[in-house]
């Protein structure tokens, strides 16, 4: 059944959650395949965009490659210039439905300049940043938020970025300085869901269809994001909507994890995106919960090429199918 977020059509209410260094073009292009409703790029710096000239056609800038079949998708962006926020939402909007401001990277690069988490300390600064933003485009601008920098502040902060016009808000149920670890606050997204009018995301701790039901029912939030999970097993988005849709639990069979690897190949392939690390780490992620040997792992990590990993994973196949 369609929904509307934002004004926009989606095919389900649970999304990918943007990740640095995995929500490429063909790994969202594979999450939208398996039932994600919406993706959202990976982040990117608006200074960088308003420096270069054309990062659509900069390799360096891949991360905002897209094309018509992943749509709907929205680009987040991360920095601390107004002046470059505006610049670069007037460069990329017209590939996207929605711009998405990060405000809950933890990671080191980005709150070290004041950017990501770090805006968290001082929530007025996303609203100035939003209200900006709002001026150069008529697409949606929402912000990725987390409860707070080191306790719970989330109601507080969403408020004052709701009053900026901001039309959604996706909370990651943790602070910045948990980082990953402990359990995602429920409770506390279901007071940001409370505390304001706009559309509020879920995010934290969905690794089932099960818990993907109770996140929704706990927070009180119509849609819900998908991050680690599916970094390391996108067929959640399939499982969720079988548990949703059926009422039963569903996980993909050993050879359709395999073959995921593939298709996710063939995307990377497509658009000129391959690179053996990655494979490496997709081979791994996607083939979690087959009882693989250790030396069959040591050899797809010792992989010199994608005809290696094709090699161990085919003959790996033979043993579990």
């Amino acid at each position: 059944m369609a929904l509307e977020f934002c004004g926009i059509r989606v095919k389900s209410p649970f999304f990918l959650a943007p990740m640095a260094a995995v929500t490429a073009l063909p790994f969202r292009l594979m999450c939208k395949d398996l039932g994600a409703g919406l993706t959202i790029t990976e982040q990117i710096s608006a200074t960088q965009i308003a420096r270069n000239p054309d990062p659509f056609t900069n390799n360096e800038f891949f991360t905002i490659k897209t094309v018509a079949q992943e749509k709907p998708v929205g680009v987040q962006l991360f920095g601390v210039d107004e002046g470059d926020f505006i610049e670069a939402v007037q460069i990329v909007q017209k590939d996207f439905e929605l711009i998405n401001l990060n405000c809950g990277c933890p990671a080191h690069r980005e709150t070290s300049v004041g950017a990501g988490a770090a805006l968290l300390k001082n929530p007025e600064k996303i609203a100035s940043h939003i209200e900006a933003i709002k001026t150069v485009t008529n697409k949606p601008v929402t912000a990725k938020i987390r409860l707070g920098w080191n306790h719970d502040e989330s109601v507080r902060i969403a408020k004052i970025i709701e009053r900026s016009g901001c039309d959604a808000i996706m909370v990651h149920g943790r602070t910045a300085e948990q980082k990953y670890m402990g359990k995602a606050n429920w409770n506390a997204i279901r007071g940001v869901v409370d505390a304001v009018g706009i559309e509020v995301v879920a995010n934290g701790d969905v690794t089932s269809g099960e818990s993907a039901e109770a996140l929704l029912k706990e927070t009180g939030a119509k849609f819900a994001m998908v991050g680690r999970e599916a970094m390391k097993n996108p067929f959640i988005f399939t499982e969720i909507k079988k548990f949703f849709d059926e009422g039963v639990s569903w996980e993909p069979s050993n050879a359709e994890k395999i073959n995921a690897f593939f298709e996710y190949y063939d995307y990377c392939e497509k658009f000129n995106m391959v690179k053996l690390a990655d494979l490496k780490l997709k081979a791994i992620h996607f083939t979690r919960g087959i009882e693989f040997t250790k030396q069959a792992r040591v050899n797809i990590l010792n992989a010199g090429s994608f005809e290696e990993i094709k090699n161990c994973l085919q003959e790996f196949e033979k043993i579990v199918a």
